[in-house]
């Protein structure tokens, strides 16, 4: 136990903040990328601006919850790409499909529908997307977590506590007002 008295209780109290940045700009940062990938993969295909989101704001929550997700419980598989990619697969599908049907059931909202797409599930999920996200996972885990890791790390005491504050107060504004005004119950 005596490695227990050398550790500070700031130091802990400090890692858990930086964790929690950490996290909280991987789920924005990945929700904007997310709106910003769609946005552009629609505008290409039918030549038209729409937004895309359910919120009113320039992001797309699934992705930034697709991508907690797998850095919370599936980035210690890293060392095995091939698990790790299939891992990916199950856990943005299951989210996509989940998310997909409460948006139906709930809102009566069908923001995506890949009825005609090669291997599909009610529409919600097809094989593009899986692997799609797949991919996307791979590149949050070996490229954008280490620079977000690294960014985190170096930013003060001040600014973590400024962007655990910010970002979910946006967050929960918008939800409040898409609710409200934009797809009311």
């Amino acid at each position: 136990m005596h490695f227990i008295k050398n550790i500070n209780e700031n130091e802990i109290h400090l890692h858990g903040i930086k964790r929690f940045t950490k996290y909280m700009l991987v789920f924005f940062l990945l929700s904007v990328f997310g709106w910003i990938y769609e946005e552009i993969y629609f505008l290409i295909a039918s030549h038209e601006f729409v937004n895309r989101g359910f919120f009113y704001g320039p992001y797309l929550p699934v992705y930034g919850f697709g991508c907690i997700l797998i850095t919370f419980f599936i980035k210690k598989f890293k060392n095995k790409p091939l698990l790790f990619f299939i891992l990916t697969m199950l856990i943005t599908g299951v989210l996509e499909y989940l998310v997909g049907f409460v948006l139906e059931k709930v809102w009566h909202k069908h923001l995506w529908d890949y009825s005609n797409e090669f291997l599909n599930i009610n529409g919600f999920i097809c094989f593009k997307s899986v692997i799609s996200f797949a991919l996307g996972g791979m590149i949050l885990i070996y490229i954008i977590e280490p620079l977000i890791n690294n960014f985190t790390n170096k930013i003060s005491k001040k600014h973590d506590i400024i962007i655990n504050i910010f970002i979910p107060f946006i967050l929960i504004i918008d939800f409040i007002f898409s609710i409200v005004y934009k797809h009311p119950l």
